[in-house]
């Protein structure tokens, strides 16, 4: 069928909750690792500090951009349901219309 788009909405709804799923993957994975991004310092020495500072300033980096990404999975969710739930009433109304049940 060269020229057409299918969509299926159901498939649509399925993308959606595989992202939401991923976002939250995410998350949980983040978080199990949050102890190992920010250690202790090893010792009250300069170089020990710096070192702990280091890491802190890194975790704050990739927790920050971790969540980020998670916020843009669950907002390209949102908007795949949108889509899927617009299909359908597209679908909807066109199907009316054919059977003689919507306007004409």
């Amino acid at each position: 069928m060269a020229g057409h788009v299918i969509v299926d909405p159901a498939a649509l709804l399925a993308a959606a909750a595989d992202l939401d799923a991923a976002a939250s993957r995410l998350g949980g994975a983040m978080a199990g690792v949050d102890a190992a991004l920010r250690p202790v310092p090893a010792g009250a020495e300069e170089v020990s500090v710096l070192a702990a500072h280091h890491f802190w300033s890194a975790a704050e980096s990739v927790t920050a951009v971790t969540a980020a990404c998670a916020a843009e999975l669950h907002r390209t969710a949102t908007a795949l349901r949108v889509q899927a739930e617009a299909y359908r009433a597209t679908d909807a109304g066109f199907g009316a219309a054919l059977t003689g049940g919507g306007q004409r």
